[in-house]
């Protein structure tokens, strides 16, 4: 089950399934060859063939006549840029983009979700009201002083540490499309401040089922942790340094001068010479922006900072152990008496029954691997509340043509070798230190 793409965006993508490039081919490319997408494209996409650039300005200034016309000029002039940078647009500025575009509640998601990686958070206080607003038809200005007016209530939201399933932004919303006036909503937020936060509850229960599976291993042998540490239970560095591949993406950030080391790694990097220190190209500035360090991902265990997707899906790959096929209604049985040939048929309760496959090598080939990886990433990501990957995004671009494999636990391999070859890697005995 493939997203419909536009032909750049399927290019992109036969690209990183073709299983033809190598490591080193696949870095050349998506340097060299993948079109990524502008910051210009992707407001484009939603102009409804308006001219952009006047459109963005004369919005802006009406929204907030304060504004220097000179200062706002500027500004989307950059946005529409061949190297207009993404991150100049935070999630609330797109929001109000949408009220400028005309958007429908349905297009102002898929905008904003293309801005930000994230989807519009129902459950969110700084983001609800105008939510509302954009199913009303209302313009920015109206939104905005409807947000004011709200204001008071929702100044009672307080995050908690309490994951409920009544909290989850799916329930939220069923709840807010039902809204249809201002005194309605009024009463609703008021009887639901409680169940309200800016961080996403699904992404958080999954991060800590993916990060205790990390700081725990199980001690059976059903799936192994790499590296001849399993069984002991990890630190946040261990997790960093083993799976999320600190040694590679934070090393070159340091050494790019991205990132401030610590102690010892902060001197040593302040000593590299010209040759040493690196210039991060465009791709390796996008790949590795945001990239979690042992900071962050603390504040995401303990709640002071929201998961982010990038952390999400590292983290998926790193505990992923395939389909349950448990789950998946399928029973399993040893037709060879305690041999290696097994072979499974579809349970009785199913549409479609009697499959057999003796040889397990033979019914999962390297499409089943990727597509079966691909579809429930996909899934968990839009539970989450976050845009699916997209091959016109270098970062997701590398994780397609990681997860593009024969087998599952040839994706680890995939990966470090991937960012070994586009950051490097720091020598252990730096590491250890």
């Amino acid at each position: 089950m493939k997203l419909k793409m536009t032909e750049i965006s399927q290019a992109n993508y036969d690209a990183a399934v073709s299983d033809i490039l190598t490591i080193q081919d696949a870095v050349r490319y998506l340097e060299q060859e993948a079109k990524t997408r502008t910051l210009r494209s992707k407001l484009e996409k939603f102009s409804h063939g308006k001219d952009l650039r006047s459109v963005l300005v004369r919005g802006l200034l009406e929204n907030d006549p304060e504004r220097k016309k000179d200062s706002v000029e500027r500004r989307v002039r950059g946005w529409l840029s061949d190297g207009g940078n993404i991150r100049s647009i935070k999630k609330q500025d797109a929001i109000e983009l949408s009220f400028i575009l005309g958007l429908s509640i349905e297009e102002a998601d898929q905008f904003v979700s293309v801005i930000s990686e994230e989807a519009l958070h129902y459950r969110s206080p700084d983001e609800i009201v105008y939510i509302f607003a954009l199913k009303q038809g209302m313009s920015f200005k109206e939104a905005a002083g409807l947000n004011e007016r709200m204001k008071e209530i929702l100044s009672k939201v307080k995050e908690s540490g309490e994951v409920s399933e009544e909290n989850f932004t799916p329930v939220i919303r069923s709840e807010v499309a039902a809204l249809q006036t201002e005194e309605e909503l009024a009463d609703y937020l008021e009887h639901a401040v409680g169940r309200l936060g800016r961080y996403h509850n699904y992404a958080y229960q999954e991060f800590m089922d993916r990060l205790q599976m990390l700081e725990e291993p199980p001690s059976e042998d059903t799936w192994t942790v790499g590296s001849g540490i399993d069984k002991e239970r990890l630190t946040i560095r261990d997790i960093l340094r083993e799976y999320l591949f600190e040694g590679n993406v934070l090393y070159a950030r340091e050494r790019a001068g991205k990132k401030k080391g610590k102690g010892k790694e902060k001197e040593e990097d302040n000593q590299l010479t010209e040759e040493e220190k690196l210039v991060f190209t465009k791709i390796q500035d996008n790949v590795s922006a945001s990239w979690p360090d042992e900071s962050m991902l603390s504040k995401m265990k303990y709640r002071k900072a929201d998961v982010t997707r990038k952390v999400l899906i590292l983290l998926f790959l790193a505990t992923d152990e395939g389909m349950d096929w448990s789950e998946a209604g399928w029973d399993w049985s040893d037709s060879s008496g305690g041999g290696t040939s097994l072979s499974f048929e579809k349970a009785e309760n199913e549409e479609t029954t009697g499959y057999i496959y003796e040889d397990m090598d033979m019914c999962m080939t390297r499409d089943d691997v990727f597509e079966d990886l691909y579809v429930r990433l996909n899934y968990m990501l839009s539970l989450c509340g976050f845009a699916p990957l997209d091959p016109r995004s270098p970062f997701d671009w590398l994780i397609l043509y990681c997860i593009c494999v024969d087998d599952i636990l040839e994706v680890d391999v995939r990966m470090r070798g991937i960012f070994k070859e586009m950051f490097g890697e720091r020598e252990e005995s730096s590491c250890s230190s």
